[in-house]
């Protein structure tokens, strides 16, 4: 008798406990939650992150709108916006995927024929190739997100406008000099991870160089050599 009563307390008790946590629900997935403050609130989202706030699930989104940079705060079960604040662009720090990582997600439309940054609308531009055509895609930078895909004309693809610099070619191939004596044989603009960049080849009698320098600025990011292979 004693022993089919405390099978009986045992199974109301974490019979409870399941009723409890299935009423709780599950937890949004990121891409849902970044759905739905874009719904709300026009702008860019900057970052989202699930942390436990107040002891429950709250997503923590950084967006971005013409009138400056808010924090908000989301039920990570419901949706539920619970929180806004503005804050300070110094505040926030910016997470973002890489180029290889926006080519990745672009190849799943086709073959990738180029990608570079632009600046201006953070977003990367894509072109890819796929069963006979080309497409251009605008991924978000943020969220990976693909905001939109055409198809463009065979050719438009081949020569993408260039970013606007400060430094030009003649005064990048000058500091290229500066740091390595010799002939330069190539020079061409390449984004790395949203920085546009000068690679410029430099050759001495012995030696092959790399010198990468930053187009606004004109510092120089890098040198890389190597010995020529003797015939």
């Amino acid at each position: 008798m004693i022993s089919g009563i405390i099978v009986v307390i045992l199974l109301l008790v974490f019979g409870s406990r399941e009723w409890v946590n299935g009423s709780q629900g599950s937890t949004l997935e990121k891409e849902k939650m970044n759905k739905i403050v874009s719904a709300k609130y026009p702008g860019e989202i900057l970052s989202t992150e699930l942390t436990n706030r107040d002891d429950k699930h709250q997503y923590k989104t950084v967006l971005k709108s013409e009138q400056g940079v808010y924090v908000i705060w989301s039920d990570a079960v419901s949706g539920e916006i619970l929180n806004m604040n503005r804050t300070e662009n110094e505040e926030v720090q910016e997470e973002h995927i890489t180029k290889d990582e926006a080519e990745k997600i672009a190849s799943k439309h086709g073959k990738v024929k180029s990608a570079e940054f632009n600046k201006e609308n953070r977003v990367y531009v894509v072109h890819v190739s796929s069963e006979g055509k080309i497409y251009r895609l605008e991924i978000n930078r943020a969220t990976g997100d693909i905001k939109s895909k055409n198809e463009v004309e065979s050719g438009d693809e081949d020569e993408p406008a260039q970013p606007s610099t400060k430094i030009t070619q003649e005064e990048a191939r000058q500091i290229a000099l500066n740091e390595v004596k010799g002939t330069v044989t190539d020079i061409e603009l390449d984004d790395e991870d949203g920085v546009i960049v000068y690679e410029v080849e430099v050759e001495t009698k012995t030696k092959e160089a790399q010198v990468i320098i930053n187009a606004f600025s004109g510092e120089v990011n890098s040198v890389t050599m190597e010995t020529k292979d003797r015939d």
